[in-house]
């Protein structure tokens, strides 16, 4: 087997859904209707951008001091800091497979407030979360993915996530992709700086968070694909390592042939 087929297959089984048989593939000439937002996070062609730009978010948010604080405990790195993370993304599973509207979505939608509402964080605090599940796959897609979203799965999956912060009682959200950036920018440029609780809470999370959803076969490559494309900026800030030459070249031509 060549490394890019290596990295292919690999890649595969990291971007396999866990909730069922994969859909089938639309005709090559089709002009399918825009995904719902669970088309958008485990169905093709989208699902791996997603679901690795949701990764990064949570990694992230790891260069603002006072979130890991407020977020995720004191940062002495005690498992109900990765029991939190893995409720998180419990619950947003929830939200996307089921959506808002249904029965375990307005339960789910309940946790998230009830769980929120004993933090000390502000509301540009938990904009800025909301930021990051937004941002981060959406730079993800666009730098390493062949298709982008179309406008209206754009206009779906920012919607999606406005309506999460109506949900938990944010008022005057960014109203467009564009706004969205600008805040991002401007409250990481007022907050992020690197600490050691955020490097060590970054540097597990590449372990502990990767397991959570990821075949075992598949975890060491997951985790090179992240540190590969993460931005390297917030990399630098984490003080996370380096993919490796031969990683990172397997890790490209996996993205080049995996689709």
């Amino acid at each position: 087997m060549t490394p890019a087929e290596f990295a292919r297959r690999s890649l595969i089984i990291a971007d396999t859904p866990t909730r069922g048989p994969m859909p089938p593939h639309p005709p090559l000439h089709a002009n399918p209707a825009p995904l719902s937002v669970d088309g958008l996070y485990y169905g093709r062609p989208h699902r791996l951008a997603l679901r690795a730009g949701t990764y990064l978010a949570l990694i992230r948010m790891m260069g603002v001091a006072h979130l890991v604080t407020a977020l995720y405990g004191h940062a002495q790195l005690a498992s109900h800091t990765f029991e939190r993370l893995s409720r998180t993304r419990h619950t947003l599973r929830e939200l996307i497979i089921h959506g808002l509207d249904s029965a375990p979505g307005r339960a789910a939608m309940s946790r998230l407030v009830q769980v929120h509402q004993g933090l000390p964080g502000n509301a540009d605090d938990f904009a800025y979360v909301l930021s990051c599940f937004i941002l981060e796959p959406l730079r993800w897609n666009a730098q390493w993915a062949r298709q982008p979203l179309s406008p209206a799965e754009l206009a779906r999956f920012l919607g999606f996530w406005s309506r999460v912060g109506e949900g938990m009682g944010l008022n005057a959200l960014p109203a467009s992709l564009d706004d969205w950036r600008t805040f991002q920018s401007q409250y990481e440029t007022a907050h992020l700086r690197r600490t050691d609780e955020g490097h060590r809470i970054a540097h597990r999370c590449l372990r502990e968070v990767v397991r959570l959803s990821v075949p075992l076969g598949a975890q060491t490559l997951f985790r090179q694909l992240m540190l590969t494309t993460m931005e390297p900026a917030v990399r630098e800030l984490l003080a996370l390592p380096r993919p490796s030459p031969a990683w990172g070249l397997l890790v490209r031509l996996g993205l080049r042939f995996a689709r």
